[in-house]
């Protein structure tokens, strides 16, 4: 017998463990990417399954554009479900375009996730001196606060709680603290003089000053952060986004949020104001993953999207008359961003979530740069409604029947309050500067609805008297504008019809 025998098949199994054992490890790795199983300890053994990849986007965007003449290099596109499985539409997704206004949204996410929904804003009033029989205040009144909505609502407010105290007259100035701002106003000393006018308290001057030592006669408090939010957003307003962006560090501040808390890469975000104006940087990707922080930092404190942001045709603002006719109106939510063609050679931007049947949630952000800013815009919503109708159904969650009051005037207050009832829905109607456009639109908002359905109805000219002024009477020929909004209506109703 040869003794080297057992040893060749000794070597033989030897080796045949080995190969086997080579590939235990892919093994391994193939099946953890079905399932991730542990062991806790008095739970047992639990199984998480790991998410999905995110499907491929099949709607061609960059074919899309091509075929209306327009550079697909100067648009930037990301349509996703609101839980990253499903991509609807990708187009330039990580190159850099200026957001923008939509850069408000990541302003409004940096500032609730700091001070949540219910922080309000105080401007402490102060009565430096006596008040006499005649109910005449023996020296200066003090309004000392960084309120960024203060208006003609609180200045009345201030007023008539005061006239509730026994206040009628002040001998003296009424000043304001360094911070103080009226109906937007930049500079203290122009919102002390037209905030004194609003109060009507006959004063000997107005200025600027520093707040007296001690308690302050009473406190006026904002709007909660959430309302602020919306109307900022709805009416895109510069001014209380810079205000709002200062409490959380100004650009440095936010862009430093964006890159450590959101994890966007460092080289795809610049901020040089809050507000969205002159340079700032992000990607459409970057903008939706701040959209998808914003919904889930609403829904921490038991909010909705929509909540902060406006709803498509139905809240006033920016948002008003877009989408207005097809099923993407009042199932979008949403923020524009504008900027003329001296900054970058203009922008058109939209940015938010639409509603619909199958996906649920989809964010979206559409970048275009150029300075013809109205056209952007029709195809904004041109592409936003066939990309949705084109694997999906929108669901709209409001018919426009009952528009929102934004900054409702009741949702002030006063501590400690001299007067109950001191503020009704009548004071909306004193909201000066940008708030003429909620007071204007105010007038219609009741038939908003009937008008809508009239309006597919009716022909834009009047409808002839007889058979002979028809005849007389030409339809004018359908603008670029008119034949836009009718492709982006048929070819959304036609997935609804499916």
């Amino acid at each position: 017998m040869n003794s080297r025998k057992p040893i060749f098949a000794l070597l033989a199994a030897g080796l045949a463990v080995a190969v086997a054992l080579t590939f235990v490890p892919y093994a391994l790795v193939e099946r953890a990417g079905r399932a991730v199983t542990a062991i806790l300890p008095g739970a047992g053994e639990v199984t998480v399954e790991a998410p999905a990849p995110a499907t491929a986007p099949t709607f061609d965007v960059a074919g899309w554009y091509a075929e209306r003449g327009e550079d697909p290099a100067r648009h930037g596109v990301y349509v996703e479900s609101i839980d990253g499985r499903r991509v609807l539409a990708a187009h330039n997704p990580d190159l850099v375009f200026n957001p923008a206004s939509l850069l408000k949204l990541a302003t409004s996410l940096a500032v609730l996730r700091a001070y949540g929904p219910e922080h309000r804003f105080a401007t402490r009033v102060y009565a430096d001196g006596t008040v006499g029989a005649d109910k005449t205040l023996k020296g200066n009144l003090v309004l000392a606060g960084d309120d960024p909505t203060f208006g003609d609502v609180a200045a009345s407010l201030v007023a008539r709680e005061l006239r509730a105290r026994g206040v009628e007259r002040v001998s003296g100035e009424i000043l304001v603290t360094p911070g103080f701002s009226f109906n937007y106003a930049e500079k203290a000393d122009d919102s002390a003089e037209r905030a004194a006018k609003v109060m009507e308290m006959k004063e000997r001057a107005t200025g600027v000053g520093e707040a007296p030592a001690g308690e302050p006669r009473f406190v006026v408090k904002s709007y909660p952060l959430r309302e602020i939010l919306l109307y900022m957003n709805a009416h895109s307003n510069n001014f209380v986004a810079e205000r709002l962006g200062a409490l959380v560090g100004g650009p440095e501040g936010l862009k430093r949020f964006l890159v450590e808390e959101l994890k966007l890469p460092a080289e795809q975000v610049e901020v040089e104001r809050t507000s969205g104006r002159e340079n700032n940087r992000m990607t459409a990707r970057g903008i939706v993953a701040v959209v998808r922080a914003l919904r889930a930092e609403a829904a921490r404190h038991g909010m909705r999207v929509e909540d902060l942001m406006p709803v498509a045709s139905d809240d006033a603002g920016t948002l008003r008359r877009r989408l207005g006719g097809t099923p993407l109106e009042g199932a979008t939510i949403g923020k524009t961003g504008t900027l003329t063609a001296e900054v970058d050679g203009g922008m058109a931007s939209l940015a938010g979530v639409v509603y619909t049947e199958t996906a649920g949630m989809v964010a979206f952000a559409i970048l275009d740069q150029g300075n013809r800013i109205a056209e952007n815009r029709e195809l904004e919503d041109i592409l936003l409604a066939q990309v949705i109708a084109s694997q999906d159904i929108p669901r709209p969650i409001n018919n426009g029947d009952v528009r929102r009051r934004l900054l409702p005037a009741t949702s002030l207050r006063v501590e400690p309050e001299a007067l109950a009832g001191l503020v009704d829905e009548k004071d909306d109607e004193k909201k000066a500067g940008d708030r003429k456009s909620d007071e204007e639109e105010a007038a219609t908002s009741k038939a908003n609805a009937k008008t809508r359905e009239a309006a597919r109805k009716e022909p834009r000219e009047s409808r002839p008297s007889n058979a002979k002024a028809s005849q007389k009477t030409r339809k004018p020929e359908p603008s670029r504008a008119d034949s836009r909004k009718r492709e982006a209506q048929r070819s959304v109703r036609g997935r609804g019809r499916r």
